[in-house]
């Protein structure tokens, strides 16, 4: 497994770029993640780390090179490290709408994760998954739905652009929620943070052409 040899903390690089050079290797060799997958075991946590952050650089551009690897991200949500709970998160994000029944299964974690996670980066990726996986079918939007707005009065607005990404999501397979989602979005026009009220009436943009 030399590929393990060649992230960041094997490097001594303290920046991302030997990551990124591992994941550019991976994308021309699909191959490679399956070494790359088997450092999430290892005792070694910057090595862990490492992989995942090769994971997420993958995921971004070629989702679909990690859908066979979702179930061994899943894991690493419970990592005591801050930076593996965010990487596993950030990855999940973007395959969440294509690996939907794996979401579903582990939607109480991700909720308790939102919730509690002292991490906003955390609470952010795990949003954007929960978003994202709106996007799959009908009854994802449903679930999440309703994890999104308990978590839009979680943690003094901090996630609120998260959410609504997610409410634009909902609005493309649940047109019966435009007068629910109207209801919540129409107090954030007085938010103080620039982005919320930029979200919120981007939102009631859309419903009004409808």
């Amino acid at each position: 497994m030399e590929i393990l040899n060649q992230v960041s903390s094997r490097q001594g690089d303290k920046t991302e770029r030997s990551n990124r050079q591992v994941a550019e290797q991976c994308i021309l060799n699909p191959a490679l993640l399956h070494d790359v997958a088997k450092g999430f075991c290892d005792k070694d946590k910057k090595l862990q780390s490492d992989c995942i952050e090769v994971f997420t650089m993958v995921s971004e551009n070629h989702p679909y090179l990690i859908v066979p690897f979702a179930d061994k991200v899943v894991p690493l949500l419970a990592s005591k490290e801050t930076k593996i709970r965010w990487e596993a998160a950030h990855t999940l994000a973007f395959i969440a709408d294509t690996v939907p029944e794996l979401i579903f299964t582990i939607l109480p974690e991700l909720q308790e994760l939102i919730e509690k996670d002292r991490s906003t980066i955390v609470r952010d990726y795990t949003l954007d998954t929960i978003a994202n996986y709106a996007k799959a079918n009908k009854d994802a939007s449903v679930e999440a739905f309703g994890i999104l707005k308990t978590a839009l009065v979680l943690w003094d607005e901090k996630h609120a652009k998260q959410v609504f990404k997610g409410f634009q999501n909902i609005l493309d397979s649940q047109p019966s929620y435009n007068t629910e989602i109207e209801r919540i979005v129409k107090p954030y026009f007085d938010s103080k943070k620039g982005v919320v009220v930029k979200e919120a009436k981007k939102i009631m943009r859309r419903i009004e052409k409808k």
